[in-house]
């Protein structure tokens, strides 16, 4: 009772104070725990790095190592491909030189007969000049006759075309007179029925004037209405006019045409009757100028005969004295082909020096997190709160006792 009298203030801030250290405690232990535990998985973090990287490491340096076996591999084996393709060179210089004997006699045998052959197509190179020539001389006589076949076709060929011209002109003339005519037609046609409506326009107008002037309108009523078809019947008299006018324009411009196109064909058929004259002309200078050729062409097929039948006689000489030179050229070939068998002949091969085997990869260097310290530890609060006074204590006891009388009072 006498604590519960004195000490209730205090008693209660001493609790919250005493519950709030108690959580401080807690936290602390917590955030403790987690910092250490946070410490650890960063250990194990770099841990598992340095196993990867450990691991990467061996298989690069076994790959490396792996490449310099393959490559060591291939150098003993391309050693011994050397040394097989030196002895396969050794035993080619061999048979280089027997082929060499046996190419030698049969060459000065091809060459002995490569001689008599030039011998013979020299007496018929002789026998086929004679026959070109003569041909030469038929072949001129049947394209001279040719020529003149050439050059009547060209003049029949010319009249024609001239004909074939002045038709055309005639047909186009004939063509664009009836195309005037057409046109004159229709022109008078189209103002025919042009005065024909003008005519009806105005029985029309008069016809409803008069029904106006019968409805016994008066005043401005009478006099808009028949202004109104008096503007109606102007319309279409000009709209009329107009149509007649551009009729005229039209018929004007397609007679112009037809007149431009008249003088236009008369050009054009002069100029195809000059250019006929001017291929017959140029057919008879092609016949004389192939004329010409042609005997220049015989002549010279005369002078050439002669000359290449001198050739072959120096022919005749000069393959005789080739044919000594090609024999000497046939031992000089080979032993030149002996010497390029020799030449051919590989030298012994020796081991290329051994590649330096791989280095290993250096360590990665890795830094440990640093280790947690732990922080000051939480202190419990102090209680502020004052006790009350022994005239307090009494005081708060005569309330209470009339408080118990008032509630058990009848």
């Amino acid at each position: 009772m006498a604590g519960w009298m004195g000490d209730g203030g205090k008693g209660d801030q001493q609790d919250a104070i005493n519950q709030q250290y108690e959580y401080n405690n807690k936290m602390y232990s917590y955030n403790w725990a987690e910092t250490q535990a946070n410490y650890a998985y960063q250990q194990e973090n770099i841990a598992i790095q340095k196993i990867n990287e450990q691991a990467l490491r061996n298989f690069q340096n076994q790959t490396n190592f792996n490449g310099w076996l393959n490559r060591e591999n291939i150098r003993m084996y391309e050693y011994g491909k050397d040394v097989e393709a030196y002895n396969a060179s050794v035993d080619s210089y061999e048979t280089q030189l027997d082929y060499n004997d046996i190419a030698y006699d049969i060459a000065l045998n091809d060459a002995n007969r490569v001689y008599q052959d030039q011998l013979i197509g020299f007496g018929f190179q002789n026998q086929d000049l004679l026959m070109k020539y003569h041909e030469g001389g038929e072949q001129a006589s049947l394209d001279t006759k040719g020529l003149s076949n050439k050059l009547s076709q060209a003049k029949a060929l010319s009249g024609l075309q001239m004909r074939e011209t002045k038709l055309n002109k005639e047909s186009f003339q004939a063509e664009k007179a009836m195309e005037d005519a057409g046109l004159r037609e229709t022109l008078a046609a189209g103002k025919a029925e042009a005065a024909f409506k003008s005519q009806e326009a105005r029985v029309g107008y008069l016809g409803k004037e008069g029904q106006q002037r019968n409805l016994g309108q008066a005043g401005r009523s009478a006099a808009k209405s028949v202004q109104a078809l008096l503007a109606s019947y102007g319309a279409n008299q000009a709209a009329m006019a107009d149509s007649i006018s551009r009729a005229d324009s039209r018929y004007m411009l397609d007679k112009r045409k037809i007149s431009e196109s008249l003088v236009n064909n008369a050009k054009m058929t002069n100029i195809k009757i000059d250019q006929i004259g001017n291929n017959l002309l140029n057919t008879k200078m092609d016949a004389q100028h192939q004329q010409d050729q042609i005997g220049l062409k015989f002549s010279q097929l005369k002078d050439r005969t002669d000359f290449n039948r001198l050739q072959l006689q120096q022919s005749m000489i000069s393959s005789g004295e080739q044919h000594e030179a090609n024999k000497t050229k046939l031992s000089m070939d080979k032993y030149q082909q002996d010497l390029n068998a020799a030449a051919n002949l590989m030298p012994r091969p020796d081991a290329p020096p051994q590649e330096i085997t791989p280095l290993g990869i250096p360590q990665t260097t890795y830094q440990d997190p640093r280790a947690p310290v732990a922080g000051p530890e939480p202190e419990k609060a102090i209680n502020t709160v004052q006790s009350p006074t022994m005239f307090q204590n009494m005081m708060q006891i005569a309330s209470v006792a009339a408080g118990v009388y008032t509630g058990f009072k009848p």
